[in-house]
């Protein structure tokens, strides 16, 4: 391993150091003895191994045991502040130009441990299977085939009608009247020819419907909301595979999104057991009285695309761990109306008998929340 200092400029004031490598992030170090500053200068052309870098110092007047330089650069890589010039970083053909920004963006997160390549490849190795490829769903497809997405699984039922034009900004007016999910994946195709893409037809009547999509599947992204029963469907079948899902809607002025990660937090089936036992007891809900109401989709335009946007960002946290998801067993939603975000955090059910099927978990153990 050599340790190799990323983009970083800093400034000396008293025994500190202001040390800034990204724009918005400012990291103090006291270096009372000018150690650090010294190792940060070696360390901008990521030639030396550690046992180097310490008879570098010495040479500069600075004595430091390896073993002081490795503690060194351990608290420097937990600040994202190196990483592993052995690490390939290139990629072949155009790839690397294709994934500039990316690449870019993933390294902000690359250390000793991972390269921003390593992300990138995560992304191209991946398969998500999209369950509508609506107003939500057409945002999370065109984001998620950016990234770089490398196998997807579209699933609709319906064809592109003028109403779509609103919010679903995949479609053409010459697609009036065919089936969104070939459009969609034409679309895919056109855009990305290296995507691996697959148009499946089908109104989904129960688990089995989604359970025979996820072989090989990552993430299911889920933007459907008929029949009324379809939220508790998905999170069976995914949860019973392993297969991480997130889940995101749109209101007249709200927009709310979920994510379930199998065995490590709380799954869709706790939250409804949570709902059930907090509820009035003279029984009357706002969900329950909205049941009564005629279905009318008011998520316009710009709701759409930040929904869409904020759950392709939750896709991205499972499928690269650039960071770990911010929705699992919780949900996340931004009121339009008033500006307002909240956070509802759903509680762990020790006897939930969904929970209870996830992959290597015994079915008296509880949901836990994720860490």
């Amino acid at each position: 391993m050599i340790a190799k200092l990323k983009n970083a400029v800093w400034q000396r004031a008293g025994d500190d150091l202001y040390v800034v490598s990204e724009p918005e992030t400012q990291i103090v170090l006291s270096d009372p003895g000018g150690q650090v500053e010294h190792l940060l200068g070696l360390l901008r052309d990521g030639t030396r191994d550690e046992v180097q870098l310490a008879a570098a110092l010495a040479e500069h007047g600075v004595p430091a045991a390896p073993g002081e330089v490795t503690a060194a650069i351990t608290a420097l890589d937990q600040l994202r502040l190196l990483v592993d010039v052995a690490e390939p970083m290139s990629m072949p053909g155009g790839q690397a130009e294709r994934y500039f920004s990316n690449l870019a963006f993933f390294g902000t997160f690359a250390s000793l441990e991972r390269s921003a390549v390593s992300f990138q490849r995560a992304l191209l190795d991946a398969h998500v299977v999209f369950l509508g490829t609506g107003g939500l769903g057409s945002t999370a497809i065109q984001a998620l085939t950016g990234a770089g997405v490398g196998r997807m699984t579209l699933l609709d039922n319906d064809a592109v009608e003028l109403r779509n034009f609103a919010r679903q900004y995949l479609y053409r007016t010459g697609d009036i009247g065919l089936p969104k999910v070939e459009r969609a994946a034409a679309w895919v195709r056109a855009f990305s020819p290296a995507t691996d893409v697959r148009a499946v037809s089908r109104w989904i009547g129960g688990p089995a419907d989604v359970a025979d999509l996820l072989a090989g599947a990552d993430l299911v992204v889920s933007g459907i909301d008929q029949p009324d029963n379809v939220d508790g469907w998905v999170n069976e079948a995914c949860v019973v595979a392993g297969v991480p899902f997130v889940r995101g809607g749109m209101f007249a002025q709200r927009l709310a999104y979920c994510s379930v990660d199998p065995g490590r937090s709380a799954c869709l089936a706790c939250h409804q057991h949570e709902l059930a036992a907090t509820a009035p007891e003279h029984g009357v809900t706002p969900e329950r009285l909205a049941a009564g109401l005629d279905r009318v989709n008011r998520g316009i335009g710009p709701v759409a695309s930040m929904v869409g946007a904020l759950v392709a960002m939750e896709a991205l946290r499972y499928l690269t761990a650039f960071a770990p998801p911010i929705a699992a067993g919780c949900e996340r939603s931004v009121d339009f109306a008033t500006g307002d975000q909240e956070t509802r955090v759903w509680t762990p059910w020790p006897g939930c008998p969904v929970c209870a099927t996830a992959p290597g978990r015994a079915p008296a153990v509880a949901a836990a929340a994720h860490g």
